[in-house]
């Protein structure tokens, strides 16, 4: 878990709030963010390579391009102004 700093939790809509606010990226910024994993069937933990790119924000909603390389996972999240998510596919979408 060496250079994990923050933690992921398996189907859950908060897991990438804290690798998304950390590093404070800018509009076409990238971020490694190597996560602690914990998987929700068994609690097991392990390693999850994850990287982010800040992508121009659509009105008020903050986007960033999400990859996953070993679940071969790929998205764009959305957040509102507070840093809540709005949209992850796949997981949840919030209505307003």
């Amino acid at each position: 878990m060496d250079g994990c700093l923050d933690v992921g939790l398996e189907s859950s809509v908060m897991t990438n709030a804290f690798p998304v606010h950390r590093p404070g990226l800018g509009p076409g910024a990238a971020a490694k963010a190597p996560a602690a994993y914990v998987r929700a069937a068994d609690l097991a933990v392990e390693r999850l390579e994850q990287d982010y790119l800040r992508v121009a924000d659509e009105g008020s909603r903050r986007c960033y391009d999400y990859a996953s390389p070993a679940f071969g996972f790929a998205c764009r999240l959305a957040y509102d102004e507070s840093g809540l998510v709005l949209d992850y596919p796949g997981i949840a979408v919030r209505e307003l």
